[in-house]
C-alpha cells in the first residue's frame, strides 16, 4: 500500500503536459502549431507558450521544440509580449485568467479527461520528448492502479 500511496502523491504533483495546454488554449482561440508567424496563430501560440511556461513549468528550451523548434529566445519574446499585453489590455489579462482557471481545473486527479488514449494525432513519436513520454506511462500507470483500487474496494 506504501507503494500506492507513493503514487497518487507523484499523480497529484504531475505538471500539466504541453500538449494538454496547448489543446485548451487551442480550443478557445484556435490553431497554434501552425507554420509560420500569421495572425492570429502567432498570437495563440504566444499565449499558449506563456501558460505552458508559467502554469506548467515548462523550460523555454522544452516549449521551443514543441512548437515546431522554435529558439528559446523566440519562446521568451513570445512569453514577455503576453505579459506585456496583460499589463496593457484587461481583456487579454481576462482571457489568461479564463485560461489559468480552466487549466488550474483541468490539474485534479480526474485521469480519464487527463490521459488521451492514444498519442495526438498530430505529434509524432519523433516529437514527443522523454518528459511527455514518461507522463503519459505515469497518467496512465496511476490510472490502472486507481481503477483496479476502487474495483477492490467495491467488491
Amino acid at each position: 500500500m506504501a507503494t500506492v500511496s507513493f503514487v497518487r502523491g507523484l499523480a497529484q504533483h504531475r505538471r500539466i503536459s504541453l500538449a494538454e495546454i496547448d489543446a485548451v488554449v487551442s480550443a478557445r482561440l484556435g490553431a497554434t502549431r501552425g507554420l509560420g508567424n500569421s495572425q492570429p496563430a502567432c498570437f495563440n501560440r504566444q499565449v499558449a507558450m506563456y501558460l505552458v511556461k508559467r502554469v506548467g513549468g515548462w523550460t523555454t528550451t522544452v516549449i521551443g521544440r514543441f512548437y515546431n523548434g522554435r529558439d528559446r529566445s523566440t519562446v521568451c519574446h513570445g512569453i514577455q509580449r503576453v505579459e506585456a499585453l496583460r499589463e496593457s489590455d484587461p481583456d487579454v489579462d481576462s482571457l489568461i485568467s479564463d485560461l489559468k482557471h480552466r487549466l488550474s481545473g483541468q490539474s485534479d486527479l480526474s485521469h480519464e479527461a487527463k490521459v488521451p488514449a492514444t498519442f495526438p494525432k498530430s505529434a509524432s513519436v519523433v516529437q514527443l520528448n522523454l518528459d511527455q513520454l514518461a507522463e503519459l506511462v505515469a497518467a496512465r500507470v496511476c490510472a490502472y492502479i486507481d481503477e483496479r483500487m476502487h474495483r477492490s474496494e467495491t467488491d
